[in-house]
């Protein structure tokens, strides 16, 4: 009649009165009569037989059922010059999954997602994903995935005040990728002196560097580098500047997509990068997002004055946000304020915080043992069971706290 992952239902058609009519250990009185097979494992085929007899003959019919297939694959979620992320997935249904695996470049982790990065470009990594369900393990087949041609395509450099350089180049790194920067030298010298460097930052495709106290009195010329893993260093083409010729230039703000929400509390990230002006506070903005307050700048109408401010210090900056509501809607935002009053903001993200785990206050009953109750992912989701890394526990006394599974 039907099938699921680990059920088939049977109907058996003509059952006769003056025979006796049995299918899997249960004799059938009237036709239509359904018969339920439970605890079977996904994409398994099994045979059944129907059995009618009397005192004179007997018959036997075999029929093969299947159950419904798990079929876990894997597909990557995002590739850069420098990284691979990817993800596994299956059929949901009524199975139990106990374990997700995932296996990149011939690690295997319990998770269902996976990512590398430090990789070369054009970089060949192969990756599979498995699922352990009803007592049996599937696993997909193996995928060869490949990192992008890379691009490191130097750009022109900002010279905000004499001597100091914000120098830039255009790439398809990775933004989580820290062995980054930028060498320069005078356009005079020769192989007999070495290059001067310094590390930078990347957020969407921009890289920049900060170069200070540069002598004016000469001509430089620059480049970026990406180094990876292996030791594999790439650079981009140089480009000439000029430490004397500067211009004016507002600072730059970005705010970074990637968040950790736990519970009430979001850990989120952003980008600071000066311009001409010094920078006085920097930090992030957050808000509820029915906030009916009007905007504070006509940089940000969607900022409301009511908005909290959390500062933060560093080129890349991250805090974390505590004291949230639970199961509520943020805006958040990433701000710089310079020297002369002017504030000017990163992107508008939002995020979500997870349940409230605290349980109501009831009666202590110190001679009961106090055993885990429940668990939680850094997403505030239930889980069957802990997972590799940070997982929240709570207790059956009420209480909760994190624990680390290695």
């Amino acid at each position: 009649m039907s099938t699921t992952q680990t059920t088939a239902t049977l109907v058996v058609e003509n059952v006769y009165k003056e025979y006796k009519t049995t299918c899997y250990g249960k004799e059938l009185k009237k036709e239509g009569e359904k018969i339920d097979i439970t605890g079977l494992r996904p994409g398994y085929t099994f045979g059944t037989s129907i059995y009618v007899s009397n005192d004179v003959k007997s018959y036997y019919y075999n029929e093969n059922v299947s159950t419904q297939p798990i079929s876990p694959s894997i597909e990557i979620r995002q590739k850069t010059a420098s990284s691979l992320s990817v993800v596994g997935s299956y059929i949901e249904g009524d199975a139990e999954v106990s374990r997700q695996r995932i296996c990149i470049d011939g690690t295997w982790t319990n998770t269902n997602s996976g990512k590398l990065t430090g990789l070369n470009p054009h970089q060949a990594v192969k990756a599979k994903f498995s699922i352990t369900a009803a007592g049996y393990t599937y696993t997909s087949n193996e995928v060869t995935l490949t990192t992008d041609a890379l691009l490191l395509e130097t750009q022109q450099p900002k010279v905000i005040s004499e001597g100091n350089v914000i120098v830039a180049a255009k790439s398809n790194l990775d933004d989580e990728e820290e062995k980054v920067g930028f060498e320069w030298r005078r356009q005079d010298w020769n192989d007999d002196f070495d290059s001067k460097e310094g590390g930078a930052y990347l957020y969407d495709g921009q890289m920049e560097g900060y170069i200070r106290s540069l002598n004016a009195n000469y001509l430089w010329k620059f480049r970026p580098y990406y180094e990876a893993n292996d030791g594999t260093r790439y650079y981009g083409e140089w480009k000439g500047m000029d430490p004397s010729d500067f211009s004016y230039f507002d600072p730059t703000v970005h705010t970074y997509a990637k968040i950790a929400v736990n519970g009430n509390v979001a850990t989120v990230k952003g980008y600071a990068q000066r311009g001409t002006d010094n920078i006085m506070s920097q930090g992030f903005k957050y808000w509820v997002s029915t906030s009916g307050v009007k905007g504070e700048a006509r940089y940000a109408p969607s900022v409301p004055r009511d908005a909290q401010t959390v500062e933060a210090t560093g080129t890349v900056m991250e805090v974390d946000l505590t004291g949230l509501d639970y199961e509520t809607t943020y805006h958040y935002v990433a701000y710089v304020t310079t020297s002369e009053g002017e504030t000017f903001y990163g992107e508008e993200l939002t995020f979500t915080t997870g349940e409230d785990l605290t349980p109501v206050e009831g009666v202590e009953a110190e001679s009961v043992p106090v055993v885990p109750a429940a668990y939680y992912n850094m997403q505030g989701r239930r889980i069957p069971r802990p997972e590799r890394g940070i997982n929240i526990v709570r207790y059956s006394n009420g209480s909760t706290r994190k624990v680390l599974v290695k």
